[in-house]
């Protein structure tokens, strides 16, 4: 069976709403197209029982005058009236309450007719004033068909059949005259209600498909079939200045875990208030001189054009972006810190058409990506030629895994009460056999865009257990080894299973395996029931880059972790930095409450060192003490350093 989808791309809530929109520009005709016949009609009519009263020309002319002006302001103010409150009241109130004042008008008219004399003139004035009222009540009635037929029946068959009566060839002429008249505007208006309800239907209809094929339904952004458009009319701005703009390529990191552990609407919730702070940095801006296009070309990637530039002038200008994410996003009252990875080509310097300028800010934002967090990258002509090397690296590292290439060092864990190495974290290396000495930052991002980082992740874990098992046997036997387990593998549905397998294969004591779990992961409610069940198995737990993710020391309440790991970002810019003093001191403040243990990473000077000591953290790791080093040196470490506290050693 072929599958088919829905090929409409308006659903019945929109064909409802382009409805209403259709009823209510009706319903606005109706009361437009009265005033020109009642208008023209009520002062001539009035005009004529004047004269019925014996008044002169003159002061007939005068008197159609001031009454015209008056019917004038008084009608121009009751459709003001009308548009202010239509939004107020249904449109059937509308309707219906035009309805009522046009019955109420004809029937009027169709008894004043009787009470006009036998006069010829008057009454040829008293045609016309008829005549002008109908024209403009059948012209009102454009939207309502029926309401037509009513009106025109009311104002004119009492005319025909007094035309009649009279009997004479002036009187049954214009009551053929009317007759016709009427079938004529049943006509008209009939055909003109449909041809105006379809075209304004079509036209409703043609503008909201454009709108959704080139806009973003969620953020109402344009999307990148308009990019090309802002590329070509910046183009045309600064061609013939010094100037030159930027095209920017805005992508959210770890947005894929987000949707696969928070679910799609999480993740559009997060996407929705990235392009509100976009929308807001860009109003609050107090550079007014450049102007900020945004539009959105997939889920977790804005393009931002930024016209007019100052070459000199475009890289801190692009570098404030990062400023709308300065602040948590939250999802169930829960603080998620996100980054980004911006890409950018510049006029003139990086292309000079927007397929070459937007080809070229794309390859630079995935340049940016390899190095993670908030980082930017400006296009150099480097950053294409690594792109075929880049898929080469991704062939490379499937061989990698098979042929052995992958290794573990270990960086020592030093507790400061014993001064003496207590455990080691697990790091993983690559050593490529052509381009030697390849880091994590470059491959690990690699490694979970494909999905590879399930199998190396098992390695890694199993490889550190056997090897602390065989410290273990060497004597070493208090050492716990850190394994950091990545995202794509807490997504595993049989994670636990896995885990397990390996402790039951390396025949390691489970009290000396610790999973390092990073601060934004726990926040998922997936996550935090694996937490328990690790808690279950016997594992210790450590929070790996804490304070980076905003998930706040009291959330730390809700699952038992053994550990806290401090962000080396904070422990780097002790003790110069204010800021990063508090929040390590706040940190380990609560941590203490909380009977939870601390341990400071980076770790590289004895300022830093004397710092964590006075404040009571419990555990460093860092290039003060060591680098991290392969199993054969680490072992030689430990021989070094097994009865005496440890020194510095790099």
């Amino acid at each position: 069976m072929e599958i088919v989808a829905d090929q409409n791309q308006i659903s019945s809530q929109e064909k409802s709403n382009i409805d209403r929109q259709v009823q209510a520009e009706l319903i606005e005709h109706l009361y437009r197209g009265c005033l020109p016949g009642t208008i023209s009609g009520i002062p001539v009519g009035i005009a004529v029982f004047i004269d019925f009263y014996h008044q002169n020309p003159l002061s007939l002319l005068i008197g159609w005058f001031v009454f015209y002006n008056l019917a004038l302001v008084g009608l121009t103010g009751l459709y003001l009236f009308y548009k202010k409150l239509k939004e107020s009241y249904s449109l059937k109130f509308w309707l219906l309450s035009y309805s009522v004042s046009m019955s109420i008008c004809a029937i009027a008219w169709g008894f004043s007719i009787y009470l006009i004399p036998d006069n010829i003139t008057r009454q040829y004035f008293a045609f016309i004033a008829l005549f002008l009222i109908t024209t403009g009540y059948a012209t009102g009635s454009i939207g309502v068909f029926r309401l037509c037929i009513v009106t025109l029946s009311l104002i004119l068959i009492p005319l025909i059949v007094w035309c009649f009566v009279k009997g004479s060839f002036f009187y049954n002429l214009v009551g053929s005259f009317s007759i016709i008249y009427m079938g004529f505007m049943f006509g008209i208006n009939h055909r003109s209600t449909q041809w105006f309800k379809d075209s304004l239907k079509l036209k409703l209809e043609n503008t909201l498909v454009s709108y959704q094929a080139n806009h973003d339904l969620l953020t109402q952004l344009p999307n990148e079939r308009l990019l090309p458009q802002f590329i070509d009319s910046a183009i045309q701005v600064v061609k013939d200045t010094k100037n030159t703009f930027a095209v920017v390529c805005f992508s959210l990191n770890r947005m894929e875990f987000i949707n696969d552990s928070a679910g799609h609407q999480a993740a559009n919730s997060i996407i929705q208030s990235v392009s509100d702070r976009l929308k807001k940095f860009i109003a609050d801006s107090s550079d007014k001189t450049t102007q900020h296009i945004i539009t959105i070309s997939r889920k977790d990637t804005f393009h931002i054009l930024l016209v007019p530039l100052n070459i000199d002038d475009a890289k801190d200008k692009i570098n404030r972006l990062f400023t709308i994410l300065d602040n948590p996003f939250y999802l169930e009252k829960r603080g998620v810190k996100l980054t980004a990875s911006i890409g950018a080509s510049l006029y003139g310097r990086d292309g000079t058409d927007y397929q070459t300028l937007l080809i070229n800010s794309d390859a630079a934002m995935l340049q940016a990506k390899q190095f993670g967090g908030n980082h930017m990258e400006l296009y150099r002509s480097e950053i294409n030629a690594k792109m075929p090397k880049q898929l080469e690296l991704e062939t490379d590292l499937h061989d990698a895994l098979r042929k052995h290439q992958l290794s573990l060092h270990y960086q020592p864990l030093i507790d400061l009460k014993t001064q003496k190495i207590c455990g080691m974290e697990a790091l993983i290396r690559w050593q490529h056999p052509t381009q030697g000495f390849i880091s994590p930052v470059h491959f690990i991002p690699l490694a979970e865009e494909t999905g590879l980082i399930i199998p190396i992740g098992e390695w890694v874990l199993e490889e550190a257990c056997r090897q602390t098992r065989l410290w273990h046997e060497m004597g070493f036997t208090m050492l716990k080894v850190a394994v950091n387990l990545s995202a794509k593998q807490l997504q595993q549905e049989n994670i636990l299973t896995v885990i397990e397998n390996i402790i039951k294969k390396t025949q390691i004591n489970r009290d000396f395996l610790e999973l390092e779990i990073t601060e934004t992961a726990i926040l998922d409610e997936s996550v935090i029931h694996l937490m328990t069940e690790f808690k279950n198995m016997g594992l210790s737990l450590a929070v790996d880059d804490f304070g980076t993710g905003y998930s706040g020391l009291s959330y730390l309440k809700r699952f038992a972790v053994d550990k806290l790991k401090i962000d080396q970002s904070f422990v780097r810019d002790i003790p110069e930095n204010s800021d990063s003093i508090a929040i390590v001191s706040a940190i380990i403040a609560v941590a203490k409450e909380l009977n939870v243990k601390t341990l400071a990473e980076g770790v590289e000077t004895a300022d830093q060192l004397t710092f964590l000591i006075s404040k009571g953290c419990d555990y460093v790791q860092g290039y003060y003490f060591s680098k991290p080093l392969p199993a054969n040196l680490f072992t030689e470490l430990l021989n070094k350093y097994r009865n005496i506290a440890i020194q510095k050693q790099v």
